[in-house]
């Protein structure tokens, strides 16, 4: 099926839905929302999604204005537009997501040596180290065996610190870990990851439906409101197009 003549705005949420599907873009709380969309082209009722935290993050996209500057050329029909988009990342104050999990990242323990940085940093929090004592598979205990340490005490947790029972000498750690943010962190990324997915993308999958340029106007968090507890960050985008996008 194609349709013809949509909205840039429409035509926007499309490939920011489907690119939540393809993993392009992640969405942080997916595990928790009632439903798989959380991006549409127009104001969120704000008041009624914040009955329940779990329907944030949410992203709105509303067209700001529309210009048609001439026809393409004489013999042309065809109009060039540009089109800008105001699209709104909401989060709420309570809202805490994971958006980064790493699992199984592996350190060789040596006698002697007690403390081991981790490769992704920051991080919130460990969820297990598995390994080997005495020869046999085992779950090492947080703050028994191991504790999460500053190692160069700049206020950023980064190493695994042996304190008691360690792993056999020459065997392999297993680290999972995960980093957490809080809502006015994740509306900043989720922004952030909007535009580097435009940015790398318009080029190559947005061409074929008369989109041919992409300019990030501005990106600003917006001030926090304390009574509703609501996070919000605004970028302005301008597509450049024809007078019609096609999509099927």
């Amino acid at each position: 099926m194609t349709l013809n003549n949509i909205s840039v705005s429409q035509y926007i949420v499309g490939k920011l839905r489907k690119a939540i599907i393809d993993g392009d873009l992640t969405d942080y709380n997916a595990n928790n929302r009632n439903g798989n969309n959380f991006i549409y082209p127009d104001s969120p009722m704000i008041q009624i999604l914040m009955k329940n935290k779990n329907n944030f993050p949410r992203i709105s996209i509303e067209s700001v204005s529309q210009s048609s500057d001439h026809r393409l050329g004489q013999m042309s029909d065809s109009y060039l537009m540009r089109e800008t988009l105001k699209i709104t990342c909401y989060s709420v104050r309570d809202l805490i997501c994971p958006i980064n999990t790493v699992t199984d990242e592996s350190h060789a323990y040596v006698t002697g040596t007690s403390e081991y940085e981790l490769d992704s940093l920051p991080y919130s929090d460990i969820t297990a180290i598995t390994g080997t004592k005495t020869g046999v598979a085992y779950t090492f205990i947080k703050n028994t065996d191991y504790q999460v340490y500053d190692s160069d005490f700049d206020g950023m947790r980064d190493s695994v610190k042996w304190i008691a029972d360690t792993p056999d000498n020459g065997t392999n750690f297993l680290v999972s870990y995960k980093r957490n943010a809080i809502g006015s962190e994740i509306v900043r990324l989720l922004s952030q990851n909007i535009n580097e997915f435009f940015r790398k993308n318009w080029r190559l999958n947005f061409s074929e439906n008369k989109i041919f340029n992409y300019k990030l106007l501005s990106s600003n968090p917006i001030t926090f409101e304390e009574d509703s507890g609501l996070y919000r960050w605004e970028i302005t985008v301008q597509f450049s197009t024809f007078d019609g996008i096609e999509t099927t």
